[in-house]
């Protein structure tokens, strides 16, 4: 059997995988989290709110007010005018790109940032 010896060109290869892996690990778990916001848009407006900001915002549309809740970092419509109150059974969202629509009274909820989240579906 041969001496296996490491050369010079071994040792790059290992200080390069070995560094590439500490960026990696560092960047995803101990990166701060991407700003997230909360866009509310109602029949005469359009706000913007911190998700990590725990408030309850009314917001007006053709039928009446429409109560959001943002607690927590998840957002959720408390209690609508609308007839099916479909809205409100849509439960909590809380990443990039997740809505909450009220059609009836036309009061959009969505969550924006950074980071957009991929799911199976949407590949």
């Amino acid at each position: 059997m041969k001496n296996k010896i490491l050369k010079a060109g071994d040792f790059f290869i290992i200080i390069v995988a070995v560094a590439l892996i500490v960026i990696l690990f560092t960047k995803f778990f101990f990166s701060r989290p991407a700003e997230q916001q909360v866009k509310i848009t109602g029949r005469s407006s359009q706000e913007y709110y911190g998700l990590n900001e725990d408030r309850v915002i009314e917001v007006e549309g053709p039928l009446g007010i429409t109560k959001v809740i943002i607690k927590d970092g998840e957002v959720w419509v408390e209690n609508s005018p609308c007839r099916e109150k479909i809205c409100m059974r849509m439960g909590r969202i809380k990443r990039t790109g997740d809505q909450l629509i009220c059609i009836p009274n036309r009061v959009v909820v969505e969550i924006e940032g950074d980071i957009e989240y991929i799911d199976a579906v949407s590949r």
